[in-house]
């Protein structure tokens, strides 16, 4: 990564007693993971503890906003209080400089995103299974009164010891929508509440929209509102109502598409109140048709079949 991504992109890399190796707050630099508008994520060690870790950058320009640094310490605050098996630890908070990195659990695997588009199509019981952990964790971070606000897939972390977790918790709320053309801002606009657009106060309810709109996708091979543009797709999010996914694939269930429907309403009272809700009413929306879940085997085997397609096995 060259110089100017690095000053952009948060705080500046130095080296390490000129052995080659880049650091920050002590860490050395491994290789990049990724890279969006608030930073970039790096697996790192600790050269006394030698544990590898993930550590993310914030960018200096964004740090600099007296507005995001209160807001990022408030998330952080929240997120550093959450102990659940589906969300990675945080081990350290702090500044090199003038700009904040985070320094969480590094888990191999990969992300959800990159198991989607092309107009794949998953079984909806197999994404409900692959789920539950996700719903799991937004409910327990929901009960300690914290919102992701940004779920989206490239949030969703398949890992290769079979968990799936839920990453990006205290940065949802100073991601912006800078996601036109050139830029990598890291809210999706295919998945983001319509209440957060107009900058409204969100809650738990946000995170179940997000949640629908991922399992939308993931059964339907698209997204719910696709458009030329991502100015428009945040236009149809405001004004047109929620898609129904027997539109695009008929034979899923007109109660499972109609529970869906309900959680990507957007009046957020209309919604499930809870992610552990929408997954056990779109469960039951299919299995209780005629006690049974059709001609493709038991919802165990289908789930298992759907993850093992997911994570390659």
């Amino acid at each position: 990564m060259g110089q100017e991504a690095e000053q952009t992109n948060g705080s500046k890399p130095k080296s390490e007693n000129g052995n080659g190796h880049r650091s920050v707050g002590g860490y050395r630099l491994l290789r990049e993971l990724d890279t969006d508008s608030l930073g970039s994520i790096y697996e790192a060690e600790h050269p006394r503890l030698h544990r590898r870790v993930a550590l993310r950058t914030i960018g200096t320009g964004v740090a600099r906003d007296v507005s995001f640094s209160r807001r990022f310490l408030l998330e952080l605050r929240s997120y550093t209080a959450l102990e659940h098996e589906a969300i990675p630890k945080l081990y350290e908070l702090a500044y090199e400089g003038d700009s904040p990195y985070l320094v969480t659990e590094l888990v191999a695997g990969t992300t959800f995103d990159t198991m989607l588009g092309d107009d794949q199509r998953y079984d909806p019981l197999g994404i409900i299974e692959l789920l539950r952990p996700i719903a799991s964790a937004l409910d327990y971070a929901h009960s300690r009164a914290t919102v992701h606000r940004d779920v989206k897939p490239a949030s969703i972390l398949l890992a290769e010891d079979g968990r799936t977790l839920l990453t990006g918790f205290g940065l949802g709320t100073v991601a912006s929508f800078n996601t036109g053309p050139g830029t990598g801002g890291p809210v999706a606009p295919d998945y983001v509440a319509p209440e957060r657009l107009v900058g409204h106060e969100v809650d738990g309810r946000a995170d179940v929209y997000s949640l629908a709109a991922i399992i939308f996708e993931a059964t339907t091979g698209r997204p719910p509102f696709s458009s030329k543009s991502w100015i428009e797709t945040l236009s149809r999010r405001l004004y047109e109502p929620p898609p129904n996914v027997r539109e695009i694939d008929p034979d899923l269930s007109p109660a499972f598409a109609a529970v869906l429907q309900q959680a990507m309403d957007r009046d957020p009272a209309r919604r499930p109140a809870t992610a552990g809700e929408l997954l056990d009413r779109l469960e039951s929306a299919i299995t209780s048709r005629n006690g049974s879940v059709g001609d493709n085997g038991s919802a165990p085997t289908r789930a298992r079949r759907v993850l093992r397609k997911l994570l390659r096995f």
